[in-house]
């Protein structure tokens, strides 16, 4: 495991993308601050500098690479087991690796993929709200932190390391073919809810039945049982 950090960067992401060939598998670049952070759909992520956790985290393992959508709600799933060890409550996954307090986002999560005629690496970008109190821009979900929640600041150096060491030990389960699937249902967000959902490229309100085993999302559409992929959920009412 390789630790990078920086003060501002415009995005950790775009960093290690422009780099990956330098540097080895389960490397993590992290940052104060960035100007440039982006979530899922391309919407704007915005943090107070030196209050949240922001990182990438490359992944060059093949087998972890073809397992791209297991790696995508286990990265959730992490971030959620060391949120309950600081003694969160209440904490759920937004399918398809969004962290949930409260019913409030406390984690967002985005993956991307570097292809040439393959897919030769994974970038996972990670921002945790930890001790950021107030949220200025207006967001579709109310935000809320770690500090918000437990109201008390976190020591975010200690922090990012229970962070860092949850993954790669998550990671290397999945390389070892641990299912995780019996836990990750346990915190379905979406489960019984309706959505707007793409179908065949039409939104369409659905019913959510929940996770499955391969981690794509059961919904109740026109009468009939679909599995639908990230990407195709809109939004959630």
């Amino acid at each position: 495991m390789k630790l990078i950090h920086f003060d501002v960067i415009d995005s950790t992401n775009a960093f290690l993308k422009g780099n990956y060939h330098n540097y080895q598998n389960f490397t993590f670049v992290s940052a104060d601050e960035q100007t440039a952070g982006k979530g899922r759909e391309n919407k704007r992520w915005s943090s107070e500098k030196k209050k949240n956790l922001l990182f990438s985290v490359l992944v060059k393992d093949r087998k972890l690479i073809e397992k791209y959508k297991t790696l995508s709600i286990i990265c959730g799933y992490s971030i959620l087991e060391v949120l309950k060890e600081y003694g969160l409550n209440n904490l759920s996954i937004k399918w398809p690796n969004d962290v949930y307090v409260d019913n409030k986002k406390i984690c967002g999560i985005l993956l991307e993929a570097v292809s040439k005629q393959e897919m030769e690496c994974l970038i996972i970008g990670v921002g945790v709200n930890v001790n950021q109190k107030k949220f200025k821009e207006e967001y579709t979900i109310l935000p809320t932190s770690i500090r918000n929640q437990l109201n008390r600041c976190i020591n975010l150096k200690k922090f990012k390391s229970d962070i860092y060491s949850k993954l790669v030990y998550n990671f290397k389960l999945v390389e070892q073919d641990y299912d995780f699937y019996s836990q990750i249902k346990k915190y379905d967000y979406l489960k019984n809810k309706e959505v707007f959902a793409l179908v065949s490229n039409e939104k369409k309100l659905v019913k959510v039945l929940g996770i499955n085993s391969d981690y794509s999302l059961g919904v109740i559409a026109e009468n009939k049982k679909i599995d639908l992929e990230a990407g195709q959920i809109s939004f959630s009412l």
